[in-house]
């Protein structure tokens, strides 16, 4: 029977999911929330955990992981900014102060690097042969 090791896009999808959580932890703090974005974010952390857990069952199966996890980010994003349009038109117009979507622009930063960690995650192996 062959051994499989856990690979290097593991343990940066793991550094994604953790960015995940945090991202998820920053969303409470934006101004206009939509619910289905924490359960993208929890969902991209869960799924990095999973594909820890069966990159040594299932090498080839958990190298498909992070390509889920960067999909369930970046729609977080997407997703993320449907409500929060108005509010930075009224910031480029002057009508509020910047200090409105700080807190938005934190939370999409934090997804953007978990995305972009996912995305390179999924060029590296997972789970593969020892």
């Amino acid at each position: 029977m062959e051994k499989n090791k856990i690979g290097f896009g593991a343990y940066m999808a793991i550094v994604a999911g953790i960015l995940a959580i945090v991202a998820c932890v920053l969303y409470r703090t934006v101004m206009y929330q939509f619910k289905p974005v924490y359960y993208m974010l929890i969902g991209a952390a869960v799924v990095a955990v999973l594909g820890l857990l069966l990159a040594k069952a299932l090498p080839k199966f958990a190298n498909y992981f992070p390509v889920c996890m960067s999909v369930l980010l970046f729609s977080a994003i997407v997703w993320g900014s449907m409500l929060m349009v108005n509010q930075i038109g009224y910031v480029i117009a002057g009508l509020d102060g910047v200090e409105t979507i700080m807190s938005y622009f934190i939370f999409a930063g934090f997804t953007l690097a978990a995305g972009v960690v996912a995305l390179v995650a999924s060029f590296l192996p997972v789970g593969q042969k020892a």
